[in-house]
């Protein structure tokens, strides 16, 4: 097996673990002292942080799965794209439960040694999501 397919398989697993609300599952593929450096305001440093993240989505959607779309993988590196959906049946950035169904388009680039994420970059639709859930927004007048 080639170095870029142990990679891939790894990035999935996380994938799965997150989707799975699986914090050991998670401890295997992600370095307690990770980096993410797409934290949310507040967010615990390190996998604390990411287990919090992800605790957080599965409080706000029920259903919640990723599905791993497409993948890149380059020297240590893997950039994937990420559906993940769910319904949303509680607090979600502000906003109470809507009861509807929401998928959440997210681009993520993570860096791994000795098959653990170390570094983590994410990019997440919330402006999409939000939209999904109803959220309304107004330009300022002109």
């Amino acid at each position: 097996m080639s170095n870029s397919e142990e990679l891939r398989q790894a990035y999935e697993r996380l994938i799965a673990a997150v989707a799975a609300n699986d914090e050991d599952a998670l401890a295997q593929v992600v370095s307690t002292g990770i980096e993410d450096r797409s934290a949310g305001p507040g967010q615990l440093p390190g996998l604390a942080g990411i287990v919090s993240w992800m605790q957080g989505l599965h409080a706000g959607f029920s259903g919640f799965t990723g599905t791993v779309e497409d993948t890149v993988v380059e020297g240590d590196k893997v950039a994937g794209r990420i559906t993940w959906q769910g319904t949303n049946t509680g607090h979600f950035l502000g906003l109470a439960a809507t009861g509807k169904p929401v998928k959440i388009a997210s681009m993520h680039i993570l860096r791994f040694e000795d098959g653990r994420a170390v570094e983590w970059w994410g990019v997440p639709d919330l402006f999409g999501a939000l939209t999904e859930l109803g959220a309304r927004f107004e330009l300022p007048p002109d």
